[in-house]
């Protein structure tokens, strides 16, 4: 890796996911916040954008990761990285990502770090149907879930040791720009362009769905902000997957194509955030509805 040469600055971000759903949509608002951003990247036509520094290298080579922050010496972390795709929430990828975010805070902490954001699921917790609040009860629901939250239990540790300020992000229901086609929104909006019927098996379904760039958005407030531990990075507002269909099929015209469909499922009826700690104390609100980010996304 060739040398790095960066100017004196109060705050250097290093980030890790930045070319993915929501760490593509990162940029931007941490740049407008007023952060030099590196971030790490294996990819080798990285998008050429002002005020971005793409650090080519791969997140688990401790010998990479300990050179940039020594080169670096970033003020901030924030850790978006992990698998998610494929068979992720059973994969051993899962544990990994687990040494590579402990690699990450050893490093930072060594190199005078002072405040780190890392992103989790809502899947550690328990689900009941009333909003979910960051004290209810931690109940991972796979493999996926369980490392999230053992890095996070060990990460706070770590963090409240060495004097590092700490926060971390709970994610709820994501959807975004340029999806992989076999996520919802993408799936849905492809096959409604194509005149395909689209079945909604589970419409009953109740979730907590926010755009990736508020996501992003909140994660940069989140991070220059002083709150510390578990915070749910959600809305709080509550949509079917018949709601959530319908309101694309709309913005499409094909409503006569979906079948929704409320069939016996497992999966629990309802899955709401509590945004309190988000909105009071973090002070970000959403920028988008779900309509109009839908309609960002088709377009």
């Amino acid at each position: 890796m060739k040398e790095i040469t960066t100017m004196p600055s109060s705050k250097k971000v290093l980030v890790t996911g930045a070319t993915g759903l929501i760490g593509k949509e990162l940029l931007e608002p941490l740049r407008q916040a007023g952060f030099d951003v590196f971030a790490i990247t294996i990819d080798q036509n990285s998008p050429a954008i002002a005020g971005v520094n793409w650090l080519k290298g791969n997140l688990f080579d401790e010998n990479f990761i300990a050179k940039i922050f020594s080169q670096i010496q970033p003020q901030y972390l924030l850790n978006m990285a992990w698998c998610t795709t494929g068979n992720y929430q059973n994969s051993n990828l899962n544990f990994d990502f687990v040494r590579a975010g402990l690699t990450l805070l050893k490093y930072f902490a060594q190199n005078g770090g002072i405040r780190a954001v890392f992103a989790g699921t809502c899947f550690e917790y328990a689900f009941k149907d009333t909003p979910i609040k960051e004290t209810d009860k931690i109940e991972p629901h796979n493999i996926y879930a369980f490392c999230k939250n053992n890095l996070h239990e060990i990460a706070s540790q770590f963090c409240k040791a060495n004097n590092i300020s700490f926060g971390y992000g709970r994610i709820f229901y994501v959807y975004g720009r340029n999806e992989h086609p076999t996520r919802l929104t993408a799936s849905i909006i492809n096959a409604l362009k194509a005149g395909k019927t689209v079945s909604v098996n589970h419409a009953q379904l109740v979730k907590d769905y926010m755009y990736a760039k508020d996501i992003a958005a909140a994660f940069v407030k989140f991070l220059d902000a002083k709150t510390e531990g578990a915070v749910n990075i959600c809305t709080g507002v509550s949509v079917s997957l018949a709601e959530y269909a319908q309101t694309v099929a709309r913005l499409l015209g094909k409503e006569n194509l979906l079948d929704l469909k409320n069939l016996p499922t497992n999966q629990p009826a309802t899955i709401i955030g509590d945004n309190s700690r988000l909105t009071n104390e973090v002070g970000f609100s959403p920028k988008y509805t779900l309509q109009e980010a839908l309609k960002e996304i088709i377009n």
